[in-house]
């Protein structure tokens, strides 16, 4: 028997550094593995820390999912000592994951998954360097560049700052209002979403018409994620787990080891009930769970896309831009708020009420959850943090390991099946950083 493990040192255009590794065994391939390093130093971090220092040094896991990682952190000490959020800093927290989200979502929609998609619906014969990209489309290169900029621009007015917010503390948000700070915000909001209309019919125009790739499908999944009464909702509900319209599990974040846990030394979660289930998570579970974007353009959009898209990951990059387009109507809709006017007093953190902390969140990529263990003297004793790209690898090493067989056999060329599924896991948008922590 002749075995060949092929390694790809670089997975590129993805946030972080990953590997990808192809075992050949008699000149075929058995198996294909994304990797990322194994070393997860904040969970290590945070132990013996003071429960007001961990939103901060949990911040600095990822420079694009800061906001999700301070404020999953925030919940999870909220619920160790029960404090009710003012609803003032529950506002903001939305108003910061609506600018991350822009942000990161732009960013890999433009940089990483566009020259792809032109690639794989051929609407161009080659691989677009940045620099040709960036010419591809001037309006739609400033298009992209001011929504990154608006996002940059939410989080520095609600944050104290672009990246690391400083504004987020246990108990809610650090906050001085300002008039002038709600009417920039609102223009702000008020220019993505005429932007995101502009590249939603774009990308309806070029890609609607078009099949996608029966490779890029999605096999049976559990989609999961945050559902707040059918509602699309990144910061409040409950945690969800729907595998079709029939079967559909949901509960409280505090009982979620009853449904499904993880060894830190392994890629993705367990369920319980049938372990051989693969969970997904990000825009395609939130689009799943979801019953109600209350906004009727949305679902007009969503029209022109039929079925052969639903299941297909590359839909994923037309959901975000939804995503984006959502929240940037959700932003005007919360900066109307009163509230926001107001000086409000922020709880202290004076009496743990329980030994165990849960903080769950939807992350640009997917469920976020912090689960945090203090000792008697309100120190962290033991912290586990769910990733999203993290529950999604498993998945991911199921459809390239299919899609890289079936390419390898049919064409012999193992330099080919490297750079095609990398096309693959392009499209889930891992975060590498958030997953090696």
């Amino acid at each position: 028997m002749i075995i060949l493990l092929k390694i790809v040192d670089v997975c590129t255009r993805v946030e972080g550094h990953g590997t990808v590794k192809i075992l050949v065994q008699n000149d075929e391939i058995s198996n294909v593995n994304f990797e990322i390093g194994s070393n997860r130093g904040f969970e290590s971090f945070l132990i013996g820390k003071k429960l007001t220092d961990i939103p901060k040094i949990v911040s600095r896991i990822c420079g694009l999912c800061y906001a999700s990682q301070t404020i999953a952190s925030c919940k999870a000490i909220e619920n160790l000592f029960e404090i009710a959020v003012p609803e003032q800093s529950i506002l903001l927290r939305y108003l910061l994951l609506f600018g991350e989200l822009i942000k990161s979502h732009s960013m890999h929609f433009f940089f990483q998954s566009l020259p792809d998609l032109f690639q794989i619906f051929k609407v161009s014969q080659k691989q677009f360097s940045p620099y040709e990209l960036i010419r591809y489309d001037s309006q739609l290169t400033t298009n992209v560049y001011e929504l990154i900029k608006i996002g940059n621009e939410i989080e520095r007015i609600f944050g104290g700052r672009s990246v690391h917010l400083i504004t987020p503390t246990p108990g809610g948000i650090i906050y001085l209002p300002a008039r002038k700070n709600i009417s920039l915000a609102r223009k702000y909001f008020q220019k993505a979403i005429i932007i995101l209309e502009w590249i939603i019919e774009k990308f309806i125009d070029v890609f609607s018409n078009l099949a996608p790739p029966k490779e890029y499908d999605l096999p049976n999944v559990m989609y999961m994620g945050l559902n707040n009464f059918g509602n699309f909702d990144r910061y409040r509900g409950t945690l969800k787990i729907k595998e079709n319209e029939r079967n559909s599990i949901e509960f409280e974040e505090k009982n979620y080891s009853s449904y499904f846990e993880k060894d830190i030394n392994l890629r993705g979660i367990d369920f319980h009930f049938d372990k051989s289930k693969r969970f997904l998570v990000g825009p395609i579970s939130r689009y799943k769970i979801t019953e109600n974007y209350e906004f009727d353009k949305i679902n007009t959009y969503l029209e022109y896309f039929d079925k052969s898209w639903q299941k297909n990951i590359l839909f994923a990059n037309f959901v975000r831009l939804l995503e984006m387009y959502f929240e940037a109507q959700q932003g005007l809709k919360i900066l109307e708020e009163p509230v926001l006017n107001r000086r409000t007093m922020l709880p202290s953190l004076i009496s743990l009420k329980n030994s165990e902390g849960i903080g769950v969140i939807e992350a640009p990529r997917g469920m976020l959850l912090h689960h945090y263990y203090v000792n008697d003297n309100n120190l962290i004793k033991k912290a586990k943090i769910f990733i999203p790209t993290e529950i999604n690898i498993p998945i991911i090493n199921d459809i390239i390991t299919k899609y890289a067989q079936e390419l390898y056999n049919r064409t012999g060329d193992l330099n080919l099946v490297k750079k095609k599924i990398q096309t693959v896991i392009r499209a889930f948008d891992p975060c590498l950083s958030c997953v090696a922590h």
